[in-house]
């Protein structure tokens, strides 16, 4: 094969690899859409704690991890999966977990090589409660990316949830976003929930508030 032809061929693979991960990445950075849920006779609640992982928060996070105050954010997640045990909201723990060769590419440009399936910095904090076996992975910023949650909370007519977790401008806001599309009544439980850009908060509080989104504090559960 001649020198000229390798050569375009290699552009032609690049290229095409290219193309691929910025598919990957819009995907991956935006919020999904799916079927409206049903009216449903006896709607129940769910708080979903978002990627609260060892990574991010606990013993193998890497600068710029931890996130500040995640310790804070450790105990106010736990006393909420308390009360929400006690008030019989369904507790739902989601887990950021890279898989595959354009995952581990995506989070090693992206996410710092952080939350790779099978890792364990993808395990959930070892410091937070885990009171049911109600856990799911997402392979992207939106955790209904996997279609095991949506059909999880249809099957238990869940209709209004409270989100917890991080990051508030990424997987939070894209979750929220992904059930707005859905139908659900939507609440983000302000302390509760971390940013990395610091600066961007009050920007991104009122962001959710035009969305539609309800902001409370972790008292008001």
């Amino acid at each position: 094969m001649k020198t000229k032809n390798k050569i375009s061929i290699g552009i032609t693979v690049l290229a095409i690899c290219a193309i691929v991960l910025l598919l990957a990445v819009i995907v991956a950075t935006g919020p999904t859409q799916g079927k409206k849920i049903e009216k449903y006779e006896n709607p129940q609640k769910a708080l979903l704690i978002i990627d609260v992982q060892e990574d991010y928060t606990g013993s193998t996070a890497k600068p710029p991890f931890p996130y500040k105050d995640s310790g804070r954010l450790i105990t106010t997640v736990n006393n909420l999966i308390h009360e929400a045990n006690k008030k019989n909201v369904l507790v739902i723990y989601i887990k950021q977990e890279f898989d595959g060769i354009l995952g581990r590419i995506f989070s090693k440009i992206l996410a710092g090589g952080t939350a790779i399936k099978g890792n364990a910095g993808a395990e959930i904090d070892k410091r937070i409660s885990i009171i049911s076996n109600n856990s799911f992975s997402k392979p992207a910023g939106d955790a209904f990316s996997n279609p095991k949650l949506e059909s999880f909370l249809i099957d238990h007519q869940v209709a209004e949830l409270y989100i917890t977790g991080l990051d508030a401008e990424y997987c939070v806001y894209l979750t929220a976003k992904g059930a707005l599309n859905r139908g659900y009544r939507v609440n983000i439980i302000t302390d509760s929930i971390l940013l990395r850009a610091q600066k961007k908060w009050d920007k991104l509080l009122e962001k959710y508030r035009k969305d539609g989104i309800n902001l409370m504090s972790s008292h008001e559960l």
